[in-house]
């Protein structure tokens, strides 16, 4: 069957040009005219994705080799019903698309000791959804999403994975919380880091991921390449809760600085009487409490090297 309109709905009138009702009324009937000549479609939505914006609905044009979206029309989403209706010229194959990276960049982590277990939680808040996971051993389990719009990704939760299993399930959900190394190319308002500093210092975090809670900062983001910021404080004492500082950590060095968060100008003045330490582990040992260095000594290394790889997935220090 050959059947080709091409139509496209007249764009709005520039600014400051108006029209009476009787030519907005007969524009509109022009375009339903039109309209009738399109063929109508109508899809459910799969619930095994999230649909954390309204899908890009694109066709397929063999002669070109392209995925196009010229003949596609009056586009309508209810997101409540997970459905989408349009109008269309051609009957090519239609491919449903989503933005990769459509939760970056993130707008705060938070990386603990589990008190549950002796895991590690890590939890990351995106532009659109709240991820949780748990890190016991060798394997990541996801424990809850916040804000979810489908019940997708609900029949993984508690279930113990890989992190290369992981991350390939939540990118099969359109769930992607896993940027690429050219990530920072699409993602605006990203803070690429200089990567073999960063990925030392999550080497570092992962050793110190039973002994430490670390926080994300809004100073990161515009501390330069090769600068990592983020706020962190001591979890070994359950009664006691620590207070939280400023880490401050250049390929130099690791140091704790004087001013908060809440800080309404950055100084990088170290607290008083700190001496020099070359990154985030040997500040630990001489820094951290007695409690904290032993709890670091007894770390299993399956879980340190998991947590690493967990760390290098997420770019928590170049995303946030």
């Amino acid at each position: 069957m050959n059947y080709q309109v091409q139509y496209r709905a007249p764009s709005p009138p520039p600014p400051g040009v108006t029209r009476t009702p009787e030519e907005i009324e007969a524009e509109m009937k022009r375009v339903e005219m039109e309209y009738e000549k399109l063929a109508l479609v109508f899809i459910e939505l799969p619930p095994d994705v999230m649909w954390s914006e309204p899908p890009i609905i694109c066709q397929w044009q063999a002669p070109r080799k392209l995925w196009t979206s010229n003949y596609v029309n009056d586009y309508k989403f209810n997101e409540d019903k997970l459905t989408v209706q349009f109008r269309t010229g051609v009957l090519w194959p239609i491919g449903i698309a989503t933005l990769k990276y459509n939760n970056l960049p993130y707008q705060g982590w938070d990386m603990k000791p589990d008190p549950d277990s002796k895991g590690v939680i890590i939890t990351v808040t995106g532009v659109c959804i709240t991820v949780t996971w748990l890190v016991i051993g060798n394997t990541v389990r996801l424990k809850w999403i916040a804000n979810a719009t489908t019940p997708a990704l609900k029949e993984h939760f508690n279930k113990p994975y890989s992190v290369k299993r992981m991350c390939q399930i939540m990118r099969e959900a359109a769930c992607d919380f896993f940027p690429d190394f050219d990530g920072y190319n699409h993602v605006e308002g990203s803070c690429p880091k200089e990567w073999v500093s960063e990925r030392h210092n999550y080497h570092a975090m992962a050793f110190l991921s039973r002994a430490y809670n670390f926080q994300w900062s809004r100073w990161n983001a515009t501390s330069g390449s090769r600068t990592i910021i983020m706020q962190i404080r001591e979890a070994v004492d359950k009664k006691r809760e620590a207070k939280l500082q400023l880490l401050y950590v250049t390929p130099q060095r690791a140091t704790i600085l004087k001013v908060g968060e809440l800080t309404t100008e950055l100084s990088l003045e170290p607290i008083v009487g700190l001496p020099f330490f070359p990154d985030l582990f040997t500040l630990n040992m001489s820094y951290g409490s007695v409690d904290a260095r032993r709890t670091t000594f007894n770390m299993k290394y399956r879980l340190v090297e998991t947590v690493f790889e967990m760390l290098q997935e997420l770019k928590l220090s170049s995303f946030s």
